[in-house]
């Protein structure tokens, strides 16, 4: 494998939870944030603040999905990298459910 190759795979298998990660973060500081009244959201804004971060990570990550299903590595390695990345989807619809479906705070 090229190095770039190599950098792509690397880049394939980590970037999914990476993201989910990133993500998780941030929406629990933006909840944190948002019931301390520290940014001054109401619960509607802060709500739709984090309806859209959870719908830009699951996105980002979908895409990633896809560049990671056309590498040109061995088969074993693609499947991995797919299987990752499906994984972080998942964990990120399912961390993501209760931000549509309890209250804010």
């Amino acid at each position: 494998m090229r190095r770039s190759a190599l950098t792509r795979t690397v880049i394939a298998l980590l970037s999914g939870l990476l993201l989910w990660a990133l993500w998780f973060v941030l929406a629990y500081a933006l909840h944190g944030a948002q019931c301390a009244g520290a940014l001054g959201l109401s619960r509607t804004a802060g709500q739709i603040a984090q309806v859209s971060l959870w719908l830009v990570a699951l996105g980002v990550i979908a895409l990633l999905a896809r560049r990671a299903a056309r590498l040109d590595v061995s088969q074993g390695l693609a499947r991995t990298a797919r299987y990752l990345q499906i994984t972080a989807i998942g964990a990120t619809i399912f961390a993501g459910l209760p931000i549509l479906v309890l209250a804010p705070c």
